[in-house]
């Protein structure tokens, strides 16, 4: 039995989609979707290019501070000769940065996914975005304001 999309009920048209192409598939979106899909578009690649530096970051991290210092000769003085060079603070800042936005880009899409009333889903993704950049700010302006010449004195 072969059925054709005319003979499928409710098939003519999908929310937010063209209408349905015999052969399957669906017509471009329209206007408002194509919109929307930029911003989702950007945020795929940027979960892309994030998880990749990260992973890179991440690595270099555990192996120059477990592998090259050691552990064993890890002390609040290493740290401080490490983040008096300004290459290591922007190293850490930047790592910080990937690692809150890709984390905060992943709740986003959970938050899509799970959270169905539309009010809800904007009031749990503004505390989610409050929450997140005001603890990355914070971390950011430790990092980039720490003064070196109190720390060395105690």
């Amino acid at each position: 039995m072969s059925t054709t999309i005319d003979e499928v009920p409710g098939m003519d048209e999908a929310p937010g989609r063209g209408g349905a192409r015999r052969g399957g598939g669906y017509e471009r979106p329209d206007a408002t979707m194509q919109k929307k899909g930029k911003f989702e578009l950007y945020s795929w690649v940027f979960m892309r290019v994030s998880g990749l530096l990260l992973i890179f970051m991440a690595l270099y991290h555990l192996y120059w501070w477990n592998l090259v210092v050691g552990v064993e000769h890890l002390s609040s003085q290493v740290v401080l000769e490490r983040w008096n060079n300004p290459l290591w603070r922007l190293f850490n800042v930047g790592l910080a940065t990937f690692a809150m936005l890709h984390g905060l880009n992943g709740l986003r899409y959970s938050i899509e996914d799970y959270i169905r009333n539309p009010g809800a889903r904007k009031v749990v993704k503004a505390i989610a975005y409050t929450v997140v950049l005001a603890i990355l700010l914070w971390g950011i302006w430790g990092l980039l304001t720490f003064d070196f010449a109190s720390a060395a004195r105690r």
